[in-house]
């Protein structure tokens, strides 16, 4: 295995690093590796020995980023990858090692799949912010379809933490749920059981959304704006 943090290191911009520490806080000490390399590095993790490097320990955010990489894009079986995913979620403490953890994460249709759902069914109902995002991220990821769609929206319109990462996570989501589905959506999101900021957040959202008509946007302000 060759020497992951010495490369991390080598490629290490300081001035990217102060702007990377701002937009990320609570991570671990950040060197400022861009993401490119940061994703050229883990594939060549994952064509080697990526399981002694994921039981290596973590010092910096890039490295925990390179250990989310490998977990969600390494070839193994499902029941490893969620192995190691009950592992490694609880170390997860900022959006940005979650949101790349969930876009990557590989499943196949099928059975497989149901069981990753039932996964973020019960990290949503763990109380964590960053459990609950991650929740939230795997169903933007993975669950946006005919089959799950409406009991998404049931759990991101009822389910609260106060922590703002779980929020902007939650209204992320929302806005893809309207976006594909927005008839089903818009009704939701005027719950009275959604959280105002996640509310607020989401209409913001879709709002800046160039795949969403004008007139939808001032209908979804306005309706906002009157609770």
């Amino acid at each position: 295995m060759f020497d992951v943090k010495k490369e991390l290191k080598e490629q290490a911009d300081p001035a990217y690093r102060e702007f990377h520490t701002g937009i990320v806080p609570g991570a671990a000490e950040i060197l400022g590796v861009r993401a490119p390399a940061v994703r050229e590095i883990s594939k060549r993790i994952c064509k080697d020995d990526w399981r002694s490097f994921l039981k290596e320990p973590a010092e910096f955010y890039e490295e925990r980023t390179l250990k989310a990489l490998v977990i969600a894009n390494a070839k193994m079986s499902f029941d490893e990858r969620m192995e190691l995913t009950r592992e490694f979620v609880p170390q997860i403490d900022n959006w940005a090692i979650c949101d790349v953890f969930c876009g990557d994460w590989k499943v196949k249709e099928g059975p497989d799949k149901e069981k990753l759902w039932d996964y973020c069914l019960e990290l949503i109902e763990s109380d964590e912010e960053f459990k609950m995002r991650v929740s939230a991220v795997m169903m933007l990821a993975h669950f946006l379809d005919d089959a799950h769609i409406d009991i998404v929206l049931d759990l991101l319109t009822t389910k609260y933490n106060p922590g703002y990462y779980y929020k902007m996570g939650a209204a992320w989501t929302l806005s893809y749920c309207y976006i594909k589905y927005p008839e089903r959506t818009e009704p939701m999101l005027f719950r009275d059981t959604l959280d105002k900021e996640i509310r607020n957040k989401a209409v913001q959202k879709i709002s800046d959304s160039f795949r969403v008509g004008k007139e939808d946007k001032e209908r979804l302000k306005a309706k906002k704006k009157a609770l």
